[in-house]
């Protein structure tokens, strides 16, 4: 099994057939259609110039970036820190300035302006959520001008497709396309996707976690140790704990203590569906476990991902779980 280029007229027909499948309306399959941006693939959910604008966008001292790739933990880890600055307690965060969607999307849900702009008016401390590789994140963080940190969760690729797929699928009934997985498996591997391949996404951000302001976790190693990670990223945050409020900002974290939290901010605050579900309609938080790759790749797909992460990671100085 080797890994598929598709033609541009086939990328077309495949993102049709996913909108179709998926049941996204027909006013809004524009979003989906996807271009390059400076070799990188996006959607025009993210239309070229608020690439622009994130890069050019005045950040403040006090801001605190989510740095992922999709579907990696983003809302996990931006949860974590909305409880570290709040000692644990969920009922001081002010659930109204909780983000729609990530920093350089459409504002939802009339999606006319970009959400950087509805962040200018935000309170500090703004903590943002992100998808944008490195070369795009605002020039006063990543050249260390202004903002405080960028935290960046790495996940098992094998588990973020697989995440991918059923967020997807969650609102649809129905079960797995053989024909889009497929696609999706092997765009996924060329970086053909939205925000583009997951190893430049990752390496980028690995080559300056030791420039000051980038704190760097995975998802397993969360999982594995939550308390070991909310510790120093507290410390990192400048916020740190003791270890009372260490332990309210673990227990809160769980995924049954999220799903809680998500459900009152659904049913309390204005507008609250969009900010614990993607369109209002797809939850954010599934079951947070790691490994659900191994439920839906076949032996032969598991050796082609095997075969590509080796040959893609050959040079790396970091451990990256994806088996």
């Amino acid at each position: 099994m080797a890994v598929r280029q598709y033609s541009e007229e086939e990328h077309n027909v495949m993102t049709e057939k996913w909108a179709e499948f998926f049941g996204i309306p027909e006013e809004l399959r524009f979003i989906y259609k996807l271009y390059k941006f400076e070799g990188v693939t996006f959607g025009h959910l993210i239309p070229a110039e608020y690439i622009g604008g994130v890069r050019d966008w005045k950040t403040r001292e006090d801001d605190i970036f989510i740095s992922t790739y999709p579907k990696s933990g983003t809302h996990w880890m931006y949860e974590i820190v909305q409880l570290i600055l709040a000692n644990g307690y969920p009922d001081k965060i002010d659930r109204s300035k909780m983000m729609k969607s990530t920093l350089e999307m459409r504002h939802p849900p009339e999606l006319v302006k970009p959400t950087y702009e509805a962040l200018d008016t935000a309170e500090s401390p703004r903590v943002i959520m992100t998808h944008l590789p490195w070369q795009f994140l605002p020039r006063q963080i990543t050249e260390k001008k202004k903002g405080k940190v960028i935290v960046y969760v790495v996940r098992n690729p094998k588990d973020v497709i697989t995440s991918q797929n059923r967020f997807s699928l969650s609102t649809t009934g129905k079960q797995k396309d053989e024909e889009l997985w497929t696609y999706l498996i092997n765009v996924f591997l060329t970086g053909d996707v939205m925000y583009g391949s997951w190893f430049d996404h990752v390496k980028r951000h690995w080559e300056h976690r030791n420039q000051g302001n980038v704190f760097f976790t995975s998802y397993e190693e969360m999982k594995k140790d939550l308390r070991s990670i909310i510790k120093p990223l507290s410390k990192f945050l400048g916020h740190e704990l003791d270890e009372d409020a260490l332990s309210r900002v673990e227990e809160k974290s769980t995924v049954k203590a999220m799903k809680k939290s998500y459900d009152d901010i659904e049913k309390n605050v204005p507008g609250g569906d969009w900010m614990v579900k993607a369109g209002g309609k797809n939850p954010f938080i599934h079951k947070g476990v790691t490994g659900s790759w191994k439920e839906v790749f076949t032996v032969a797909e598991n050796e082609l991902f095997d075969q590509v992460c080796k040959e893609k990671m050959t040079n790396w100085d970091m451990d990256v779980v994806y088996d």
